[in-house]
């Protein structure tokens, strides 16, 4: 049945104003005589830019409020592709171009290029909105040998590095962002242990917010003097490690609050101490395994990463590995 011609008319008008309050964010849309309905402006952004990434609605949304971009990042885009995120500069001795794919898979294996490469990209986990920005935003990559793309990231077990290498920045399309951590520990991911921990979590309530953080301070290495509260943003850093048959290194990090300055948050950080925290087991770069049962030939086959895995093994499992 049609409407009367005036009910059409009220309701074309109703949608209208709707949508047309939607395109301001922070307004409120007409939805009725008499009253008024809070539009959520992340909902609204997110009507607008259906089908878009974080990256590309990032760029729209900037294109529409007509600010500029950040010139860093268009730049590394024209060099990369459209894939390309971020600049990620951690301790001011690791800098890498960040990636957001469509899944977690392909910049295991392909560069910021999108050029096979066994080193990978660090990217984005594709289920984190850095635009509009998830309560945290996690960012993985291979922990390599000599030291590329997160390999330097174990350069955070000596409590001296973190002390002297605590800033952290996320440059985007919106911009410079600074981080400074405030728990480094490895968590075991395998989902059959009895200490799994989930570390890929990006959308929390108070409650979750703070059993998340505290865990990760409990189990943190390090005392680090820099607070954590429920509407601070976090960022998180993972990479393999072998102190689990299965397991990540984290270095979690919450952004700067308005009037913290880098200064402050770096000499805070210079305080930090070490926890007496330790892994509960040790296993192998080869995938885990028990080595009460490896026979000589394979401790001499065990791939390790770095020196410092090396000896960290030795003081966590005396006797184990012969000189």
């Amino acid at each position: 049945m049609k409407l009367p011609i005036c009910k059409t008319v009220l309701c074309a008008c109703t949608c209208a104003g709707v949508f047309a309050a939607a395109l301001l964010p922070g307004t409120r849309a007409y939805a009725g005589p008499g009253y008024f309905v809070e539009v959520d402006p992340v909902y609204v952004l997110q009507a607008q830019t259906v089908g878009m990434n974080s990256n590309e609605r990032l760029a729209w949304y900037l294109s529409e409020t007509g600010a500029e971009a950040d010139e860093a990042i268009l730049q590394a885009q024209e060099e990369c592709g459209e894939d390309l995120a971020a600049i990620l500069n951690v301790g001011g001795q690791i800098r890498e171009y960040v990636t957001q794919g469509v899944d977690n898979d392909f910049y295991l294996h392909h560069n910021a290029y999108g050029v096979e490469d066994v080193n990978g990209s660090a990217f984005f986990d594709a289920r984190c909105r850095f635009f509009p920005q998830d309560d945290q935003i996690i960012i993985h990559g291979h922990n390599m040998k000599g030291g590329a793309v997160f390999g330097r990231l174990n350069n955070y077990r000596d409590v001296s590095y973190l002390q002297t290498h605590p800033l952290i920045t996320l440059e985007t399309l919106a911009g410079v962002d600074y981080y400074v951590p405030y728990a480094v520990t490895d968590v075991n991911v395998d989902m059959t242990a009895e200490n799994y921990f989930l570390e890929i979590a990006w959308d929390f309530e108070p409650d979750s917010f703070a059993h998340y953080t505290g865990y990760l301070k409990e189990k943190s290495y390090y005392e680090i003097p820099v607070d954590v509260e429920f509407g601070d943003r976090l960022l998180t850093l993972s990479t393999c490690s072998y102190v689990y048959s299965d397991s990540r290194l984290l270095i979690c990090a919450r952004k700067l609050r308005e009037g913290e300055t880098i200064e402050e948050m770096q000499s805070l950080v210079a305080g930090s101490t070490v926890s007496g925290v330790r892994p509960d087991t040790i296993s192998p770069y080869t995938g885990g395994g028990d080595y009460e049962n490896l026979s000589g030939k394979d401790l001499s086959e065990l791939k390790y990463e770095t020196e410092q895995d090396l000896s960290y093994l030795k003081e966590a499992v005396p006797d184990l590995i012969e000189e």
